[in-house]
């Protein structure tokens, strides 16, 4: 569904459901409870609170508490344009595997990354970029069929093989899942 009025604004912790009827076609229906906005509060590395990130030191991620729900934290390196940036293909470091927390943990407890050890530079330059750490809250449907089913069987509608079971979450009489999700982000500095 695209809303093409402008006029659907959807609320944090609001219960929505879904009904596409169709002549000739089985009743598909879903609900959902959408997430609240999640919140960054700060990213600290070495003791402090940081503009700028250092690419191989590990740091803390503090968020706002929230009653409920799950989040997943994020981050990219914006390395610009690929074909026309010679410092591109010179950029390591920085990533690490997305990471589930839930929401309701206090923010006060924050959680350690630790970034992948880059040692791959081939130029001894300071080099700075852009880096974006985002905290998604998901509701359960986008939950279950995106991070636990993740590992198991995926749905393909147009595919018939042993590894494409349908599989929907939040919506009965069809096929993929009905979800939501909100996000929170920083935009900060990385050097190495």
């Amino acid at each position: 569904y695209v809303d093409t009025s402008g006029s659907f604004h959807p609320e944090p912790f609001t219960n929505y459901n879904l009904n596409i009827v169709a002549p000739g076609y089985d009743r598909v229906s879903g609900s959902l409870t959408t997430p609240n906005f999640p919140s960054l509060d700060s990213l600290v590395q070495l003791g402090k609170n940081a503009d700028t990130v250092i690419i191989n030191e590990p740091f803390n991620i503090h968020w706002t508490s929230m009653q409920e729900g799950r989040g997943m934290v994020t981050g990219e390196v914006i390395s610009g344009n690929w074909w026309d940036d010679s410092l591109s293909n010179d950029w390591c470091g920085g990533y690490f595997d997305p990471f589930i927390i839930d929401l309701a943990d206090n923010g006060l407890n924050p959680f350690t990354v630790y970034p992948w050890i880059c040692s791959e530079s081939t130029s001894q330059e300071t080099v700075t970029r852009d880096y974006l750490i985002r905290l998604t809250a998901m509701d359960e449907n986008y939950h279950e069929y995106f991070i636990v089913g993740e590992a198991g069987e995926y749905s393909n509608a147009l595919l018939n093989y042993p590894t494409t079971k349908g599989r929907s979450v939040g919506i009965e009489g069809g096929f993929g899942f009905f979800g939501s999700i909100a996000s929170d982000r920083m935009l900060l500095k990385i050097t190495r």
